[in-house]
């Protein structure tokens, strides 16, 4: 008894063999685009000043309309937009596991849910856009759907797949049935300029004037308001939406009836949110907000042009300008570690699984 006692004692608690992996399935880690992943635990201020560069891959091949993006990392892959179009790649050593080819195209998203990899993507001699989405563990493709107009943004939740088409082509929200590709519902002169879900909540906003939230799931509207609000980011429990607009500042908004919670006088394009504190670039410095009430606690200061920051574990990494240093600091307190790594403003950076990966949109590096 006393043997059987000491083996169940030994044992990891159920809530231990609950806890997610250190993965980022979205840009902006999830569909609320946080840019924060709570479950990173090997990246520590302990750790994070020994990492080194391991591997680095190409993200594009030479014809001009492709783009490199910002990886993804789950199911022990990383994804990414690679020569011709995207791959599986091991992230320890930089090998790859499986590629697609796209045929002349450019990749505009991606994101993952479920073991499938939804990838948005442009023509490169027409206006022509395309969903696909691949089995994420094998690569082998489920189903394509041609999009009517260019497309430039994209979200997955509770298993649907979002796509938002450009103004200029006609501003509309279309969603389709992850598993299946089939249509669901489509909203005509609407956009998100900000796609993310807060707790299957999407933030539109509408020809003329006004936004208004919907359900992911449905299209159905939520609520209204005038303000011509969208949204920057959302909080980690997906309660609200953090907003901005033209007439005011960065606002904390209820997800669930559009009641303000606080206003401020900032006004960034996207923040970065953990549970108790926003993070978002102002010009060469990053700013650190209580999330509570929207007043500044903190700030620091980078070597060029900040942008989007992001928070892994209990660390901040902030890019900036093009090639000039990354910089990596204690989320709470703002205290600096070492960093140093060639960053850039416009490819934040991803973090997962104790492995830093960082991009300029022609190559990808990974660090640990």
């Amino acid at each position: 008894m006393v043997a059987a006692l000491a083996a169940a004692l030994s044992l990891p608690s159920p809530a231990a063999w609950a806890t997610p992996p250190s993965e980022w399935s979205q840009t902006g880690y999830g569909p609320g685009a946080t840019y924060y992943n709570p479950y990173e635990r090997r990246l520590t201020p302990a750790t994070v000043n020994d990492i080194r560069r391991r591997w680095d891959i190409p993200t594009h091949a030479a014809p001009e309309c492709e783009v490199g993006r910002e990886p993804l990392a789950g199911g022990d892959l990383l994804y990414t937009s690679d020569p011709g179009g995207v791959g599986a790649y091991d992230p320890a050593t930089g090998k790859r596991r499986w590629h697609a080819d796209l045929h002349g195209r450019g990749v505009t998203r991606l994101a993952m849910s479920d073991g499938i990899l939804a990838v948005l993507s442009y023509a490169c001699t027409s206006t022509r856009n395309f969903l696909t989405t691949y089995r994420a563990s094998t690569g082998s493709r489920l189903w394509e759907l041609p999009l009517g107009a260019p497309s430039q943004d994209m979200v997955i939740d509770q298993g649907v797949v979002v796509v938002d088409v450009r103004p200029d082509f006609g501003a509309s929200t279309i969603a389709h049935r992850l598993a299946t590709g089939a249509r669901l519902w489509r909203l005509g002169g609407t956009r998100a300029d900000g796609l993310l879900s807060a707790g299957g909540r999407l933030l539109l906003r509408q020809e003329g004037a006004g936004s208004r939230a919907v359900l992911i799931t449905t299209g159905a509207t939520l609520w209204e308001t005038k303000e011509n609000w969208y949204a920057v980011g959302s909080d980690p429990a997906g309660s609200r939406f953090y907003v901005s607009s033209s007439n005011v500042g960065l606002t904390a908004v209820d997800a669930a009836n559009g009641r303000t919670i606080w206003e401020s006088t900032w006004h960034p394009s996207a923040v970065t949110a953990d549970d108790k504190q926003l993070y978002f670039p102002e010009n060469h410095s990053i700013y650190c907000l209580d999330a509570g009430n929207g007043r500044k606690l903190w700030s620091v200061p980078l070597e060029d042009g900040a942008g989007q920051p992001v928070r892994a574990g209990a660390l901040l990494y902030s890019p900036a300008g093009i090639g000039a240093a990354l910089s990596i600091v204690e989320a709470e307190t703002g205290k600096p570690r070492k960093g140093g790594m060639p960053s850039d403003e416009s490819h934040p950076p991803v973090v997962a699984d104790g492995r830093l990966f960082l991009t300029d949109g022609n190559r990808l590096r990974a660090y640990f």
